[in-house]
């Protein structure tokens, strides 16, 4: 692997003519991230001959190894830009669901992309309210659908509030700008975190009061907190019945996986969360999380079922003793678990 100083200056292009093409060519060991970063950095090379074999190089990765690479949290940016441009829909998914994505690249997917890219571009509320240009791109793109414009002026109406007029375009602008018309600006909640001093020690009050507080607040101001509020207050928003305001707390970057694991076991919360949190590789990692949605009434037995086999034996032994679980489940945990303490026949592996 090449010296830091060597790699610093391939980046910057001041390595000498012959490195920079032995890159452009791939023959620097590198880890593929790296590899990927520096391959798309030279192909805006000043040198002609290195730009085009960077470029060349670029196209022989295979789309595996390239989604691989875009789906990584620490993807760099410059790399997410330049194959924002593929017209692979593959590709510009794993960009878009990147939550490392920035919102000037999914700005401009957001113009040209199909229909089916649009409403999950949509899904992450959190880069929406960092860009609104987003939306405003999204209703200029002749794929937008009917849905999907009726997403986008939900989302105008209940999580941007008085921002709204701020990236209307065409007629709707000109009607906001109208002298006649009247706008109404929503008191912005302080986007640090609602106050929480001077609330009861005991938790039940405690919640009682933080739901009190709560119940004043509009729904977009519900969704800032659901996305960049505490614990305390996610643990209470996760069971609001307004589907934004518990996908915001699904998508806040400060969610942790003792919450989902918590979230897991709730019978109180909508069951697309369940469905959710049960359908997502990076919480279901949680041998917590798998055991408390086993057990939890309202997952899908399809997920139920899927899941059921990464349990240890003992706790299937204590699973298909349950009656307190839907008796499906119980069945098919007594099944499995008969399954794995079953002796084996003589001679079956011999």
């Amino acid at each position: 692997m090449p010296d830091s100083d060597l790699l610093a200056k391939l980046h910057s292009g001041q390595a000498p003519r012959h490195v920079r093409l032995l890159a452009a060519r791939g023959l620097v060991p590198l880890p593929p991230d790296e590899m990927l970063s520096l391959l798309v950095r030279l192909h805006r090379d000043p040198d002609p001959e290195v730009a085009e074999k960077a470029a060349l190089t670029l196209q022989e990765w295979t789309e595996s190894d390239l989604l691989r690479q875009l789906k990584s949290p620490e993807c760099n940016a410059e790399v997410m830009e330049y194959f924002a441009g593929s017209a692979s829909p593959a590709v510009q998914e794993a960009i878009v669901t990147n939550p490392a994505a920035g919102g000037s690249v999914v700005a401009g997917l957001a113009a040209r992309a199909g229909a089916p890219l649009l409403e999950v571009i949509l899904d992450n509320r959190m880069r929406l309210l960092e860009s609104p240009e987003i939306l405003q791109n999204l209703r200029l793109n002749p794929a937008a659908t009917p849905q999907v414009l009726g997403l986008v002026r939900e989302i105008e109406a209940e999580f941007f509030g008085s921002k709204k007029r701020d990236y209307l375009v065409g007629e709707d602008k000109e009607k906001a700008q109208a002298p006649t018309e009247t706008i109404e600006f929503e008191t912005e909640l302080p986007i640090d975190d609602l106050a929480l001093e001077g609330l009861p020690a005991d938790p039940q009050q405690r919640e009682a009061a933080i739901l009190q507080r709560l119940s004043q607040l509009s729904v977009r101001q519900k969704i800032q907190l659901a996305l960049k509020g505490s614990r305390e207050v996610r643990a209470v928003l996760i069971r609001d019945t307004n589907r934004q305001v518990y996908q915001g707390v699904l998508q806040s970057p400060k969610l942790t996986i003792s919450e989902v694991e918590a979230f897991a076991a709730m019978r109180s919360i909508s069951d697309e969360i369940i469905r959710t949190i049960g359908n997502t590789k990076e919480w279901t990692r949680s041998y917590v999380v798998v055991q408390n949605l086993v057990k939890n009434p309202k997952t899908p037995l399809m997920i139920s079922q899927r899941l059921m086999f990464r349990l240890q034996t003992r706790d299937l032994m204590m699973l298909s003793r349950d009656h307190g679980i839907p008796e499906a489940v119980r069945r098919n945990a007594q099944r499995l678990f008969s399954q794995r303490t079953s002796p084996q026949p003589k001679g079956k592996n011999q």
